[in-house]
């Protein structure tokens, strides 16, 4: 998390600068004074522009109000203060993550919808347009656009366009800043870029995230822009092609970012040592780089940041590579190996070293930080080989503002040295192998602290009050410690508080007063709590994620008022799901399992929480039927009312949960955990078993309905469910005949039938069934013959006991005819000898067949046999077992009839 945020932060650094730049330069030239008055032409047609606008939060409720009339006091629109002409427009949206980092329910960043009219045109001497982070529902870039030949700022970055980018943009000669694209995305795309070879002024270029798969021709046109400063190339599929002839630049460019697009060491190191002879910003993260870093890279004296994280890089750190005015330096993710060189802690300037996520096997001593009095940012984390041997006494030479050192073998004890960093905003020692006690190790010495993560060590003792240690507290994760005692007071306001996986004991009423804080994320699992809810939660306005399963909470479920995630499994929560959480609409995820609470399912789970991908009852105490109106929730993924008393039938309707029909569910992104990284979790009953799933959760689909008392039979509907995953009807009495295509739920690996009232024969469409780890048909009155598959044999017959009526492979019981068909028919002739024709027909037509087989599947599993205990490679050779059966089935058939 550390590293992410840095890394971007870094990364917008000099983009923000230059922007600032240019505004400033912008708003100096145009002198924006009060009391300037607009040119009546502009500000109708500024009124018409906004009249096909879909405004939802009044963001532009000064535009035409009786109370503004001088529209250059309008929100967002600059004036040239000597000719009164409209000169910008800056109608961008902010955003929760950068320029509001959070929300608190202010709507009036709500982005602006609609068209954008043509009415702009009337603005002749336009010069800035800004609608960057607005939602114009996938429409393509206005062509008019290119008209505005005055424009030299345009800025239309992650407002949801598709399709080509005008070339009409090329005819924007005065342009210097240019931003097009959104974060991976990839919607707007440009198959040739020679419209921006004319854009002769452009110094600024930024596309983010535009298929520029077949702009063979993009390095070409940028050696064509003489003034570009800085480039912006991120995620845009750009194509390897070398230059025809060699190329001659202006040596002016001073950034190139090129992060996701798959380049080779081979071929992106050697473009850019010819590209300029001044860059100060390179990024070539996230590639396809291999091998060493080449030492040429530290001829590039002026380069102040350099970004290689997320490559294949090897080798040694060469200290010839690494220019001396290095500032920022990001070599995380990569496979170096050997010791962190001592020429890492000669570069005097360096403010950044991110180094974490490699192979470095290292002791770290004082003498790696020698000279790096400037540094603020520093990550060795996820490096398991690295340890650390620093004197008790230790001053280091440096103030940091962030460290990382997660999973490094930083200790037993806290590290002393860290308690004299008293700028420090970021500290990550989590899965450190630090012990002790943790109450001394912060105060004063770290007023800005505001994310701490501590969680995987072994700390342990009380924890009293973090409110006066940390005030400016947003990220707190102390999970999977040994902490104990009841609850600490907390800061009055932060973003993540786990607590989880510790000993904490008591209530919560530390939690419950008005000055115990708002958090969005709130995890208190896996400890001793007891006690009721009360109303602890219900004036939390922030709260999207409460974790308070596997505790001893009791009493009714409370008022809440939760915008996401809801876990109160294992507890000992009695009454009704109450209807005060109707209100709670944008919830996705719920899990009330394993408590005592009782009553219907109400009506208004299916109308009201709509976005719900996983919703389990399981081990409660319900009854009644199970509510059709639950088909509305299209986007469940897992269904789970296990162990219950519920009664009626299955609705028919369940084909309506799409999410379990579609290949790729678009709601994936409810089990992200957007403020705590990582993914939801849930414990599910799977084959028999309990089994946890954290990261693979979002590709489990399960309905699980079973140890209830479901009657009727199973709605033909259920099999349209084609990416179901588990389906368990099991203990309950259900009857009727099994859906005879049921082969279309070619995904189930889990299928669980048994202890109901189910009759007939089993359809032919289980043995298509060729995905299935586990299957259950066990103590029905099921039927006939068992189908014949190789796969359906590889089970034993404990899956098709308690059914009398049924016969054949796997079972022992032979089915009726099957007999006959083994004892040998009498066809001697006349003579009393059999007719020599026919005796070499049946050797050769079913014998021959027969011991073929039987030889070919023994042979096979002689050779084969060790390979085929991998679960998938012996789905395969099942299945080409059962082709190959099916073939031979269909000979010997046709012999018998020969000879009928």
């Amino acid at each position: 998390m550390i590293v992410d945020h840095k890394f971007f932060q870094h990364l917008q650094f000099l983009v923000i600068v230059l922007l600032l730049s240019w505004r400033t330069t912008f708003e100096h030239s145009t002198g924006m004074k009060d009391g300037i008055r607009c040119i009546e032409k502009e500000r109708e047609a500024l009124l018409k522009f906004k009249d096909e606008l879909i405004d939802e939060y009044g963001r532009l409720s000064s535009w035409g109000n009786e109370k503004y009339k001088d529209c250059c006091k309008w929100s967002g629109v600059s004036c040239d203060n000597q000719t009164n002409h409209i000169v910008g427009l800056d109608l961008r949206s902010p955003r929760n993550n950068e320029e509001s980092p959070r929300n608190n329910g202010d709507e009036s960043i709500a982005p602006l919808r609609g068209k954008i009219g043509i009415w702009l045109l009337e603005i002749h001497h336009l010069k800035m347009l800004d609608l960057s982070f607005n939602d114009f529902n996938h429409i393509r870039i206005p062509q008019f656009i290119g008209s505005l030949g005055r424009l030299q700022y345009l800025d239309l970055f992650g407002s949801n366009f598709i399709g080509e980018i005008p070339h009409h943009l090329g005819n924007l000669s005065e342009l210097i800043f240019l931003r097009l694209g959104s974060f991976n995305d990839g919607s707007l795309t440009s198959t040739n870029l020679d419209w921006l070879s004319r854009l002769h002024s452009l110094s600024d270029l930024h596309m983010v995230s535009v298929n520029l798969t077949m702009a063979t021709d993009w390095f070409q046109t940028i050696t064509k822009l003489n003034q570009l400063k800085s480039l912006f190339l991120p995620s845009c599929n750009l194509p390897m092609v070398l230059p025809s002839s060699p190329f001659n630049t202006s040596n002016s460019l001073l950034a190139f970012v090129v992060w996701e697009n798959e380049f080779s060491s081979s071929w992106i190191f050697p473009l850019v040592f010819n590209l300029s002879s001044s860059l100060i910003f390179l990024d070539l993260s996230s590639n396809k780089l291999h091998g060493e870093i080449p030492i040429s890279l530290g001829n590039m004296s002026t380069l102040t940041s350099l970004y290689l994280s997320d490559n294949q890089l090897t080798g040694k750190v060469p200290c010839p590579a690494l220019s001396s005015s290095l500032i920022d330096l990001d070599l995380s993710r990569n496979m170096f190996n050997g010791t962190i060189t001592q020429c890492i802690g000669s570069l005097s300037k360096l403010e950044s070293l991110y180094l974490g996520s490699n192979n470095f096997e290292d002791v770290i001593a004082e003498s790696h930080f020698f000279n790096l009095s400037q540094l603020k940012y520093l990550d060795l984390s996820f490096s398991p080989s690295i340890s650390f041997n620093i004197s008790l006494g230790w001053n280091p030479p440096f103030q940091l503002t962030s460290v990382d050192l997660s999973g490094c073998k930083v200790g037993s004890h806290f590290p002393a040295w860290l308690r004299t960093q008293t700028t420090l905003e970021i500290l990550d020692i989590s899965n450190a192998e630090i012990s002790g006690t943790f109450s001394d190790f912060f105060g004063e010495q770290s007023p800005k602290l505001s994310r701490l993560n501590v969680s995987h060590n072994n700390f342990q003792g009380v924890l009293a009050d973090l409110s006066s240690k940390f005030s400016t507290f947003n990220y707190i994760d102390l999970s999977f410690n040994h902490f104990n005692g009841s609850l600490p007071i907390l800061p009055h306001n932060g973003t993540v508080l786990d607590l989880s996986n510790n000993e904490f004991s008591g209530s919560i009423t530390n939690l419950c007063n008005k000055t115990s804080g708002y958090w969005d994320f709130l995890d208190l699992s896996n400890n001793l709590l007891s006690g009721q809810l009360s109303n602890c939660f219900a004036n939390q306005p922030n709260l999207k994620y409460l974790n308070l399963a596997h505790n001893n909470f009791s009493g009714k479920i409370p008022s809440l008022n939760i915008h996401a995630s809801l876990h109160l499994q294992n507890n000992s929560f009695t009454g009704e799901i109450p209807t005060l959480l109707r209100s709670c609409t944008s919830l996705t995820f719920i899990d009330l399992s394993l408590n005592k609470l009782t009553g219907k399912i109400p009506i208004w789970v299916g109308d009201t929480w709509t976005k719900l991908v996983f919703l389990s009852l399981k081990s409660n105490e319900f009854f009644g039927s199970i509510p059709s109106n639950l088909c509305h929730l299209a986007h469940l993924q897992v269904l789970d009312f296990s162990l219950n008393k519920i009664s009626g039938g299955i609705p028919k309707c369940l084909n309506n949960l799409t999410a379990m029909i579609q290949v790729d569910s678009k709601f994936d992104g409810a089990f992200h955990l957007r403020y705590h990284g990582g993914f939801e979790g849930a414990c599910v009953t799977w084959k028999g078993k309990k089994a946890e799933y954290i990261k693979t959760l979002k590709f489990l689909k399960l309905i699980d309905l079973s140890s209830n008392n479901l009657v009727g039979d199973i709605p033909t509907e259920i099999t349209s469910l084609i990416m179901l995953v588990g389906l368990n009807l099991s203990r309950n009495n259900l009857s009727g005949s099994l859906p005879t295509n049921i082969g279309r739920l070619r995904s189930l690996d889990f299928l669980d039938f048994s202890r109901n009232h189910f009759f007939g024969d089993i359809p032919t469409g289980v043995s298509q069934l060729d995905q299935l780890g586990v299957l259950d048909l066990s103590y029905n009155n099921l039927s006939g013959k068992i189908p014949q598959s190789i796969h359906l044999q590889t089970f034993n017959d404990t899956v098709f006991e308690g059914n009398p009526g049924l016969c054949g492979l796997p079972l022992t019981k032979v089915c009726p005819g099957d007999e006959s068909a083994q004892v040998p028919k009498n066809s001697d002739n006349v003579h009393g000898m059999k007719d020599p024709k026919e005796q070499e027909d049946q050797l050769i037509d079913v014998g021959f067949y027969i011991s073929m087989a039987v030889g070919f599947v023994f042979g096979f599993w002689g050779v084969c046999g060790t390979l085929v205990l991998n679960n998938p490679w012996r789905i395969a050779f099942f299945k080409l077992l059962n082709n190959i059966m099916d073939w031979l089935y269909v000979k010997i058939a046709i012999s018998k009839a020969r000879h009928a």
